[in-house]
């Protein structure tokens, strides 16, 4: 075998959207040794005889969230629908912790224990929370939520890049007529408003009649 059909057996070039895990030679990374070196974004040559070469996909991995009769704070089970995007971090040492988990594994694999985690989560976050903070400010539910899931996700080496609410339910009515009363509360508080504001113009309207009479007999 010549020497350039040899060299285009060992090179190994990674994509922006990959990182190449050489495993099988030590290295020191963060105070311990670790027995891989990672390539991203450029090319490498493997040592033959001790090196092996696995390609890691750095991009986002979509997942559908949804927890069912999950328990919210005062006992009222939710139904909550939810989207987030998790991925494997590009840059050391962070990846470290994804390499020493996830290599080898499939993406299916990956997805599977992130999807298990965060719905691990929002049920704990569920807990925290009644039905009324949940479902009157979904923004802040979700920051709560995404605090929590980084935490776990990043010990395993995953990123959250994006996390979303879509869709809030019970089987019991009770967010329904949560509705209904905050509905009849604002159409209450509309006509309040509307009969205080009728008032006042009419006792405006008094006082100037009043005052136009005064200057009349002021007058004669």
């Amino acid at each position: 075998m010549s020497l350039s059909a040899m060299l285009r057996r060992l090179l190994y070039v990674s994509t922006p959207n990959e990182a190449l895990i050489f495993s099988g030679r030590t290295r020191q990374v963060a105070d311990r040794d670790v027995g891989y070196r990672v390539v991203r974004g450029g090319r490498a040559l493997r040592m033959p005889l001790f090196e092996l070469v696995d390609k890691v996909d750095l991009t986002n991995i979509p997942i559908d969230i949804e927890v069912k009769g999950a328990y919210s704070k005062g006992g009222i089970p939710l139904n909550v629908h939810g989207v987030a995007n998790v991925k494997l971090p590009g840059e050391e040492p962070l990846l470290n912790n994804a390499i020493e988990r996830f290599l080898g594994r499939s993406r299916a694999d990956i997805l599977q224990i992130a999807k298990e985690t965060l719905e691990g989560n929002l049920r704990g976050v569920l807990a925290l929370l009644t039905p009324e903070e949940v479902n009157q400010d979904k923004v802040r539910f979700a920051q709560t939520l995404l605090e929590e899931a980084e935490h776990d996700l990043g010990r395993m080496g995953l990123v959250l890049d994006t996390l979303k609410i879509q869709n809030i339910t019970d089987d019991v009515g009770y967010l329904n007529s949560i509705g209904r009363i905050q509905g009849a509360r604002v159409r209450m508080e509309a006509a309040i408003a509307e009969a205080g504001a009728k008032a006042d113009a009419a006792a405006q309207q008094a006082q100037n009649w009043c005052a136009a009479e005064i200057a009349k007999v002021d007058a004669d």
